[in-house]
């Protein structure tokens, strides 16, 4: 017996060197995956943790794998599996509001837009089951979150079980009395959910009882019987065989038969709604000291039970029928704080069941008892519609004034950036002028180098044909003294050098250099002969007169009084 004890001691003490151990497996093992591999490991995980220190075994390692290895997706995936054992792991309920802010941190950080999308909708939740955050807040966070899931497209958030966060928002409109909204995302969430599992099975009950009251809500009982088929249909062969799931499969399913029961009753369809009533009965019959979630349960069936007895006149089976729920109801009553309500549709199956028995002294004392609590019932019901109404009112005036406030700045953006794109172009277009502009003056002043250079090159040019024709006249004279006559030379010397078509080539050159010199001449001196006025240009270049008259042709003493006759000119016009 000693040695046993030891041997369970000694196995204990070697618990921690093996969970490290096959830690230290795994961590490598996950370390040799891409980031892919990886990510899809964590979010197909199925394990189920028996408690904190074997969950945290596991992560820790994974986790500082995915750090080091810098995979941001499968570090906010691993988050992510923290998070959603908060309930499972019992030291991780106190700081769920911790691990929602991590998850959005991360994926804020991380720029992951979906997993942001995913942690948004914890942390909103979060807030409001802790008061922290409206009523009209969440839903206009709700009709946000559907439209931008449905932008970027359902099917990309199945790995984050989208059937559940939708359940979550629908759920929240159904309780809001917003059916139209509440109908429109559990449809979408019907489309993503499978009970082909423990989680499954309950999220795909809870989505499609809901679109079922809903539409027993609206007495559209043609669309809502289905859903109550479907449940059946599923819930009696379970597909999750272990005790609690066999358990809750058996409670939906003789809820759903009460369900269909209600709304054939409610149709006149009495033989069929109570052959759905019995069984439905047979499923939640419990013993009277059953837990009182149970006793309720077949309190409430009791009740459309015996109302579809009394209706097929069948008062032998009403009898003992309304014999069990009078003492299921006073034993609810002692175990639990009694329901003012609770036992209006009691009286009046006791009412109606005397009434056809022609007991009416009964029948008026159980109407007496049901009538004001049936009136305080209905004022209550218009109180709670109206309140409902009030609430989603307020939730609709909040969300159009976050869309005019969005609008809004929607419209500073745009203006913005409009102006932006504005102070853009016309920058681009003064650089742009600027360029051309300063191209054109580097062209033009490329152009006036070239012109000066042409133009000085034309004078030097007209100076050595001066010059040639100065040595000319020099060599006639002498020829002359020496009593010798030469026509050619003679011809040549009394030529004029600037002839018409080297003044045209030269004005062009000159204007280029000296633009508006001879239009301004001729507005000053509108009388100004063709000889003056080049006169005029030889002397801008500071030419001598002996240079003039050799260009000219003609003698000095013809550019002398040229001279003279311009200052006269020049004086008059002073």
């Amino acid at each position: 017996m000693k040695r046993s004890h030891l041997f369970i001691l000694r196995l204990f003490s070697l618990l921690p060197q093996l969970a490290s151990a096959q830690s230290d497996v795994e961590a490598n093992t996950f370390r040799a995956m891409s980031d892919a591999e990886r990510l899809s490991y964590v979010h197909e995980l199925k394990r189920e943790w028996q408690d904190t220190a074997s969950f945290l075994a596991w992560y820790r390692p994974l986790i500082d794998v995915a750090k080091s290895e810098n995979d941001e997706k499968t570090i906010w995936a691993l988050y992510y599996e923290h998070f959603q054992q908060r309930h499972s792991l019992k030291t991780l309920g106190s700081n769920a509001g911790e691990l929602e802010n991590e998850l959005l941190e991360a994926a804020k950080r991380f720029g992951l837009e979906k997993e942001t999308l995913v942690a948004s909708h914890y942390v909103n939740f979060g807030k409001y089951n802790h008061q922290q955050e409206s009523s009209e807040q969440l839903y206009s966070y709700i009709l946000l979150e559907y439209e931008r899931m449905d932008e970027l497209g359902f099917e990309n958030f199945k790995r984050f079980d989208i059937a559940r966060l939708l359940y979550h928002s629908g759920r929240f409109m159904f309780q809001l009395e917003d059916y139209e909204k509440a109908l429109k995302i559990l449809l979408t969430a019907g489309k993503y959910v499978q009970p082909t599992d423990s989680e499954g099975l309950q999220v795909w009950m809870f989505i499609n009882n809901h679109i079922q009251s809903i539409y027993q809500r609206q007495k559209q009982y043609d669309l809502s019987i289905p859903y109550a088929k479907k449940i059946i249909e599923v819930t009696s062969k379970c597909p999750v065989q272990r005790p609690s799931e066999e358990l809750f499969c058996k409670t939906w399913l003789g809820i759903a038969s009460v369900d269909i029961a209600s709304m054939l009753v409610g149709q006149g369809k009495y033989e069929e709604g109570e052959r759905y009533a019995n069984e439905g009965y047979a499923l939640l019959k419990s013993p009277l000291d059953a837990e009182p979630y149970w006793l309720r349960a077949e309190y409430d069936m009791l009740q459309i039970l015996i109302s579809t007895k009394l209706e097929l006149k069948k008062l032998d089976e009403a009898g003992p029928l309304l014999k069990r729920a009078a003492e299921i109801a006073s034993i609810l009553d002692q175990k639990e704080k009694p329901e003012y309500f609770k036992h209006v549709k009691f009286y009046q199956n006791y009412a109606r069941y005397y009434e056809l028995k022609g007991d009416y002294a009964e029948a008026v004392r159980y109407a007496n008892f049901a009538k004001p609590l049936q009136d305080s019932l209905e004022r209550r019901n218009d109180a709670r519609t109206l309140e409902k109404i009030q609430q989603r009112m307020a939730a609709e005036k909040y969300t159009e004034q976050l869309n005019l406030v969005e609008k809004e700045k929607q419209l500073q953006t745009m203006l913005r950036n409009a102006a932006i794109v504005i102070m853009l172009l016309m920058g681009a277009l003064a650089f742009a002028n600027y360029k051309r502009l300063q191209n054109k003056r580097k062209q033009a002043a490329a152009e006036l180098e070239a012109a000066k250079g042409e133009l000085a090159t034309f004078t030097q040019h007209l100076r050595e044909k001066s010059e040639l024709a100065e040595n000319l006249r020099l060599e006639l004279d002498k020829l002359s003294r020496s009593g010798e006559r030469s026509e050619y030379l003679e011809k040549l010397t009394r030529s004029t050098i600037l002839t018409d078509e080297d003044w045209s080539q030269f004005r062009s050159i000159f204007e280029k250099v000296h633009p508006n010199f001879i239009e301004t001449q001729k507005t000053q001196f509108p009388d100004l002969t063709q000889a003056e006025l080049r006169y005029l240009v030889l002397e801008k270049l500071q030419l001598t007169t002996h240079e003039m008259a050799n260009m000219l042709g003609v003698s000095d003493g013809t550019i002398r009084q040229t001279k003279m006759r311009m200052k006269r000119k020049i004086g008059e016009g002073n």
